[in-house]
C-alpha cells in the first residue's frame, strides 16, 4: 500500500495517533499481543481507509480513491486496499480529517482486539461477513482481559 508519499502520510498520520495513545497509557492489542504504533498502522490502515471511505461516500464527498477487497481467509487481515489509478488521489488535507475521526470512534473503541477493528471495515464490503466463521481469525485469540489492558499489566513479545 505504501507506493506513494500520500500512503506514507496517512501511516504517519494512524502511527502518531497510535504512538500517542500507547504513550497514554492506552495500548492496542491484537492475537494476545501488545502492538507498538506501527503495528496498528500496518495492520488497521486498510480497515481504516475502508471506513473513511464510508464516511466520506455517505456524507455525499465521495471515494477517497481506493477500492477494497476481502480476500480469501488464511490469517492476518484479509483486506486490502488498492488505489484506483484512474482518479487523481484527494489531497492528504481532505483525507486526513476521515482518517482522525475513524481513528477516534473506530480503532480506540476496538483497541483491546484489532480483528474487531477489521470485522468493522468486512462489513461495509459484505454485510453478512462474520469474523469468526468467514477469517481465520478468532475475535479472542488470547486477548487480555479488560483488566489487564486498563492497568497495563498484558505485555506480550509479537516475536
Amino acid at each position: 500500500m505504501e507506493t506513494d508519499t500520500l500512503d506514507i502520510a496517512f501511516r504517519r498520520l494512524v502511527c502518531g495517533l497510535a504512538d500517542q495513545d500507547i504513550k497514554g497509557d492506552k495500548p492496542f492489542f491484537y492475537g494476545g499481543g501488545r502492538l507498538l504504533a506501527e503495528d496498528v498502522a500496518t495492520l488497521g490502515m486498510p480497515s481504516i481507509l475502508c471506513l473513511a471511505d464510508r464516511m466520506s461516500l455517505n456524507l455525499g464527498l465521495g471515494s477517497l480513491g481506493y477500492h477494497f477487497v476481502l480476500g480469501e481467509a488464511g490469517g492476518g487481515f484479509p483486506l486490502q486496499a488498492v488505489r484506483d489509478t484512474t482518479s487523481v488521489p484527494r489531497p492528504f488535507s481532505t483525507v486526513a480529517p476521515f482518517l482522525y475521526d475513524v481513528f477516534v470512534s473506530d480503532v480506540r473503541e476496538c483497541r483491546l482486539d484489532l480483528a474487531r477493528l477489521f470485522e468493522r471495515a468486512a462489513h461495509v464490503i459484505d454485510p453478512e461477513f462474520r469474523l469468526v466463521t468467514d477469517a481465520a481469525i478468532s475475535p479472542d485469540m488470547a486477548a487480555p482481559s479488560r483488566a489487564d489492558a486498563e492497568a497495563g499489566a498484558a505485555h506480550f513479545d509479537l516475536g
